[in-house]
């Protein structure tokens, strides 16, 4: 029972350290069960003389001292790819406000400097050039 609460709570906190949350409370509670699950199933299997087990409850009490770790490993990997969008982000905005820039340069439109332009009021040639 101890290594289904362990199993439980091992699946509880990778789950929440790949949204890029870190749990903590969580990671402790979780390397006191595996420990204990750890513990109790070394006794066990030697008691019964079967080796393979007392193994594979070592390699439980190893997973259950490494929980934190890979917990915060995992938050850093989310938090990292999360940056790298974000500054993906401000680069396509920055690429798109330069595009909009330079289209706005070429329109042809009035503006404080020049609304007085009588070129650009009344146009090139034609009918209506006062010089005609």
């Amino acid at each position: 029972m101890l290594d289904l609460a362990f199993l439980i709570i091992l699946i509880y906190v990778i789950v929440y350290a790949n949204k890029g949350i870190y749990k903590e409370t969580a990671c402790n509670a979780g390397m006191v069960v595996g420990l204990l699950a750890a513990a109790v199933g070394c006794v066990v299997a030697i008691a019964n003389g079967d080796f393979k087990f007392a193994v594979l409850n070592l390699i439980v009490a190893g997973m259950s001292f490494g929980l934190p770790f890979a917990a915060r490993h995992l938050v850093k990997l989310d938090l990292d790819r999360r940056a790298e969008e974000y500054e993906r982000y401000l680069e396509e905005q920055k690429i798109l406000l330069e595009k909009r820039r330079l289209k706005s340069e070429h329109i042809t439109g009035y503006d404080d400097d020049n609304f007085d332009d009588e070129e650009l009021r009344f146009g090139k040639g034609g009918y209506t050039d006062p010089k005609l």
